[in-house]
């Protein structure tokens, strides 16, 4: 696929021919174009100043196509007003260039098209047809095209024929059929006509073709197939034309093509879990502390830090430090945690210090309920001492109903004593509790300021909001590049939404080029850290085949983990029959079954049992 700058045009005959040449070119679009998983080549021709019944806008509406097909990843041929050996050159270059078995063919076509003893033809120029007797020797057989698709290695081929205008060759009585004759499409062929057989289309009273026109206005949508593609431009030349034209396909195929593929929407900075480490994280955290919590070596608390920056014991370290350089300088122990500077008080944080200790390590293991109102009482022993980290779990127990009832007024004040105090992870909880008013009131110009404490402070989740409000305009000028920079800077400390937001950007060319294999990566990562919405949208790759080898088995798989773990967090996430492919909905069926909550046939339809076993299974597990 191509990309780069300008227009590169070459003649495929020697010498000038005025403003009537044919122009075969590649087009090289200025701007990046998505990468997609498989090859994509499209020729395009547009034929429209014949020296007898010209047509106004063929060569508009295949200059439309192409510009909307470069967009789409297609690497585009486009011939305007060809002769009949150009059209054949150029057919053949074109299926010179299908030579890779998963490429994605497509074949457009706009000017006159006539079908004469049943078979269709397409009027190339300066072809001396005047009449229907001279079609099948100076037009194009539609078959010389399907043949050229046929011999070659594509894995789906598209046809659209734009060609259905008034027979310009009907003889005096009126005899001529009117439109294209219907045809069989081959094998992975979807073949998609103006209008229906035998009927004629117009050529558009504006600047495009009604037909053209929708296709070029549904191409670009996201999650459509190429069937829905069709159906909506149906729907919309139907409107335009008052339900004089109705576009007509016949398909083939045996697989499923999006032009562009269907991508989750981003996640906002909402959910305030996401500033908490990871279970595994938080296990390999303790266990690397308990090596080192009673040890008298400084160097191993500093390496503890830069190991866990903005870890679970950080600020537990930075004590422990402050506190050995004070013995070391035989001076009153303080520390700009508290400020303190007598014994007392010093007695006071260390008796903090060691509360947080214990309540970190029972908030680390099983989620039951008496343990966790056992660390919350010890984290508020440990806040009223003026530990900021104590203060922020408090903050996050009352945030989200740990040990103690959700009362999210509570856990904002708790959030902005902590923020108060440098602590770069309320700063960020407490930026999302005012960009949503929950607890306080909105304040959308406070939020963006505590996000981009939180972000200068190298907080991950800070990083992750700040770079979604970029990424959408919200609060500030859209930024998609500098969005995309702060998610990556917030990915690389191993935030799983700002993983999932990057890929996001990523399949959708946001911000930067289209880097599909970059958004597997992100997503395989932040899946594996219990993202529920990135293993869903890994699931999609999956199902679609793209940047990953095509697999309904673990398109399938990755769904149902997708449900129990948003089931877990208490999210929900609904499994659009449409959104998947035959065989995946096969596979999930045959899942369902073996778990033992689905007792119906194995039909790829979505009845309501199946439904009710996706439910279940989220619950289950």
């Amino acid at each position: 696929m191509g990309s780069g700058g300008g227009v590169i045009a070459s003649n495929v005959r020697s010498g000038a021919r005025g403003p009537a040449a044919m122009l075969l070119a590649w087009l090289l679009v200025s701007m990046a174009t998505p990468a997609h998983a498989e090859p994509r080549v499209a020729l395009v021709i547009g034929n429209a100043n014949y020296a007898a019944n010209r047509l106004k806008n063929p060569r508009n509406d295949a200059a439309l196509m192409s510009r909307t097909l470069a967009a789409s990843g297609f690497d585009v041929m486009t011939v305007m007003d060809a002769t009949a050996g150009e059209m054949q050159r150029a057919i053949a270059a074109f299926g010179q260039r299908l030579q890779s078995p998963d490429t994605v063919a497509l074949f457009y076509y706009a000017g006159h098209g006539v079908q004469a003893n049943g078979d269709n033809y397409l009027i190339p120029l300066g072809s001396g047809v005047t009449s229907l007797e001279d079609v099948a020797r100076g037009g194009i057989a539609l078959r010389d095209v399907f043949q050229t698709l046929e011999q070659s290695q594509s894995r789906l081929n598209i046809v659209i024929l734009d060609a259905c205008r008034d027979n310009p060759f009907g003889n005096a009585n009126g005899t001529a059929p009117a439109g294209l004759a219907p045809v069989v499409a081959p094998s992975g062929t979807i073949i998609g006509y103006a209008t229906a057989p035998g009927r004629s289309a117009g050529d558009g009273d504006g600047d495009n073709s009604p037909y053209t026109a929708a296709l070029a206005a549904n191409i670009p949508s996201p999650g459509l197939t190429v069937e829905d593609v069709f159906r909506s431009a149906r729907r919309r030349v139907r409107e335009a034309t008052a339900n004089r034209q109705t576009p007509w396909e016949h398909s083939s195929l045996l697989s499923e093509f999006y032009f562009h593929p269907k991508s989750a929407d981003p996640e906002s900075s909402a959910d305030r879990s996401s500033s908490a480490a990871p279970a595994d994280a938080r296990h390999d955290e303790i266990a690397a502390w308990e090596r080192i919590r009673a040890s008298n070596d400084p160097e191993a608390f500093k390496a503890h830090i830069a190991r866990f920056p903005g870890g679970l014991f950080a600020e537990v370290a930075s004590v422990r430090l402050a506190r050995m350089a004070a013995e070391r300088a035989s001076t009153p122990w303080q520390t700009t945690v508290t400020g303190a500077i007598d014994p007392a008080a010093a007695r006071d944080l260390a008796a903090a210090t060691a509360a947080f200790e214990k309540a970190v390590t029972l908030d680390a293991g099983p989620a039951a309920a008496d343990t966790q109102s056992a660390a919350f009482k010890l984290y508020s022993e440990s806040a009223a001492a003026g530990l900021p980290s104590a203060m922020f779990a408090v903050a996050r127990a009352h945030d989200k109903g740990l040990g103690v009832p959700k009362n999210l007024t509570e856990a904002a004040r708790w959030y902005a004593r902590a923020a108060d105090r440098d602590h770069a992870a309320a700063m960020a909880s407490l930026g999302t509790m005012r960009e949503f008013g929950e607890g306080t009131s909105a304040n959308l110009a406070d939020a963006l300021r505590l996000y981009r404490l939180a972000a200068d402070a190298g907080d991950a989740g800070g990083l992750a909001s700040l770079a979604y409000l970029y990424a959408q305009g919200k609060g500030v000028a859209r930024d998609a590049k500098r969005a995309r920079r702060l998610y990556a800077q917030s990915a690389e400390k191993g935030h799983a939404r700002a993983m999932f937001n990057l890929a996001v950007m990523h399949l959708r060319a946001e911000g930067g080029p289209t880097g599909v294999a970059d958004a597997v990566r992100l997503l395989q990562t932040a899946a594996g850290k219990g993202h529920a919405r990135a293993t869903f949208e890994l699931a999609a790759l999956y199902d679609e085949g793209r940047g990953v080898a095509r697999s309904p088995r673990l398109a399938a798989g990755h769904v149902l983990k997708a449900l129990h773990t948003a089931h877990k967090d208490g999210q929900r996430i609904e499994v659009l029959p449409g959104a998947w492919s035959y065989a995946t909905r096969l596979e999930l069926q045959r899942r369902l079954a073996a778990k033992g909550l689905y007792k119906g046939g194995v039909h790829g339809f979505f009845n309501r049992a199946t439904r009710t076993a996706l439910a279940a299974a989220a619950s289950a597990g």
